[in-house]
């Protein structure tokens, strides 16, 4: 529920799945804003986003104290033209039935000559590498089933 409402205000630090320290850096925090709130946050100024950032830490590890952090770097993934973003994640003109799109053979089901496979092709896991995994494997079952009919036709004939 808070999650929602934040959205409606356009509260970007509702879309922060977590926040991690960097391994070797004591000092230093990872923190991950997705989804629509990800293009806000490409817009914010550095202060803001080290603000949002301080009143996350404060209200989830329950200390008021929590001073705001004095530095921030970052980049401006969706802004950067050879990227785009990142990793995989639905943009904000996806639908679930896109993936299904991508896993489609080419030209047709009966003739796949092109089969998509990888993270970003899985409905469910996409940016994940189970997802790619998964993904290869149906795609892998496709073209098995279709070296294995067209063997079965040969040897009707």
């Amino acid at each position: 529920q808070e999650m929602d409402e934040g959205r409606q205000k356009n509260d970007w630090t509702t879309s922060v799945p977590g926040m991690n320290e960097v391994d070797g850096h004591s000092n230093v925090l990872c923190m991950w804003v997705c989804g629509e709130a990800a293009q806000q946050v490409d817009n914010l100024q550095e202060n803001d986003i080290l603000k949002g950032a301080s009143l996350l830490l404060r209200k989830f590890t329950g200390d008021p104290e929590i001073s705001t952090p004095n530095r921030i770097t970052r980049h401006a993934w969706l802004k950067d033209p050879l990227c785009m973003g990142t990793w995989s994640y639905p943009s904000l003109h996806s639908k679930h039935e896109d993936y299904f799109e991508l896993m489609k053979p080419l030209p047709s089901e009966d003739n796949p000559r092109l089969l998509l496979a990888g993270e970003h092709t899985h409905p469910t896991y996409w940016s994940f590498m189970h997802g790619a995994r998964l993904s290869g494997i149906e795609q892998a079952e496709k073209i098995i089933k279709f070296v294995e009919q067209k063997q079965l036709l040969q040897y009707n004939l």
